[in-house]
């Protein structure tokens, strides 16, 4: 790499840092009361279901049945009980899902309809999903994204992208890493995946 590309590399991931840092500030909070450990509200298979959630370890899987539960763990019982959960249906086949709370050594565990379409936009942490059936649209700010999805022929359009790190989709052979790592791949499947993340570690796995 010569010098110039070398300068400008150096400053494009001192930019992505800074946004990292964004990321990572407590500035990002819901003005209401914390919420029941754990809480559910009846939400029927094959809808859309947009989460917006802060930071700390998010898992979010698919399961039987019509009913979306949030449930949350911390060593500190006052961590806990300083989490806020917003559910929200919009007609039969819309909800929203807001997940705010401390970070630090906080576990959430997200059950959805496995038949669902999922957007998904973090901050900062550790995002898993697995054991669902639809389309999938994931950003996260920092942290490590771990994706279980379908089988490729299960997926129309797929697209993934890490501005700063690691970018492994091995069932599309896919291994990289570094600044701008994006891969897109097409097919005949029903389903849309698409995965963005600005600086850390994004895998994507088949079930």
């Amino acid at each position: 790499m010569n010098p110039q590309a070398q300068i400008m590399a150096k400053q494009a991931l001192l930019s992505v840092l800074a946004l990292v840092c964004l990321a990572a500030c407590p500035s990002w909070a819901i003005a209401d009361q914390p919420s029941v450990n754990p809480t559910s509200m009846s939400f029927a298979a094959g809808g859309t279901i947009r989460l917006e959630l802060n930071k700390g370890t998010m898992e979010v899987v698919g399961v039987p049945g019509d009913k979306i539960t949030v449930s949350w763990h911390s060593p500190s019982s006052q961590n806990e009980r300083d989490v806020i959960v917003k559910l929200q249906r919009f007609g039969e086949k819309n909800a929203t899902i807001v997940v705010d709370g401390p970070g630090n050594r906080m576990r959430y565990h997200i059950e959805v309809p496995r038949q669902s379409n999922i957007t998904i936009r973090m901050r900062a942490g550790e995002l898993e999903v697995q054991d669902f059936a639809g389309s999938l649209d994931a950003e996260l700010l920092a942290g490590e994204m771990d994706l279980h999805v379908a089988q490729p022929r299960h997926y129309r359009n797929v697209s993934a992208s890490v501005t700063a790190g690691e970018l492994n989709a091995r069932p599309w052979h896919i291994e990289t890493g570094g600044l701008w790592r994006s891969f897109k791949a097409s097919g005949e499947g029903e389903y849309n995946l698409r995965a963005h993340l600005l600086a850390g570690q994004l895998r994507i796995r088949s079930e």
